[in-house]
């Protein structure tokens, strides 16, 4: 069982720049020509990987083994049982028996709590439902540290470049320097 906490908003954002961005280089090969639209298309890409690297790329993922902090240039994978607390206030922090605190860029955030109709604030309702989702996120992951805590220690506290945000970065960079060169 694997499960990914991320923002929903982000998933609207990155694709509503992603959209602009296609219309923006529609637009200049369209008016420019192929050569202006391709000295110009890294400018635009790169904004467009800025929206993502910084509202998409970060996560949170767990499974049965582990809990997967990806940041935007960082992934850090913490076993359930190099796990000491997991904590939310803004934004989950997940301590580590070596003494680290990982703290997730991206994933459940403490938010506002449900507005309820006027009837139901009136009557007793259940206070789960009333709490923000992020909360209940929160606690699926507790529960399933806890369930899992107890598991030999096999693997160490591993962190690694996010090579999902950082190969389409240089791949932008290394096109924007030849837009320069041959731009001028």
């Amino acid at each position: 069982m694997t499960k990914t906490y991320r923002s929903a908003s982000a998933i609207v954002a990155v694709a509503g720049f992603g959209i602009l961005g296609v219309f923006l280089l529609g637009d200049v090969f369209v008016r420019g020509g192929v050569i202006q639209g391709f000295l110009v298309a890294p400018w635009v890409l790169l904004a467009v990987w800025v929206m993502y690297a910084l509202l998409y790329a970060p996560f949170v993922a767990i499974d049965d083994s582990a809990i997967v902090i990806a940041n935007p240039v960082r992934v850090t994978r913490v076993p359930w049982s190099a796990v000491v607390d997991v904590r939310l206030r803004w934004q989950v922090t997940v301590d580590t028996t070596d003494g680290r605190s990982v703290s997730a860029f991206g994933g459940p955030a403490p938010g506002r709590p449900a507005r309820l109709p006027r009837a139901a604030r009136a009557s007793e309702t259940d206070e789960a439902t009333r709490a923000p989702a992020a909360v209940r996120e929160v606690d699926e992951i507790r529960a399933l540290w806890r369930a899992n805590a107890d598991q030999p220690r096999r693997d160490a506290v591993t962190t690694t470049w996010n090579r999902a945000v950082l190969i389409p970065l240089t791949v932008i960079v290394a096109a924007a320097a030849v837009a320069l060169v041959v731009g001028g």
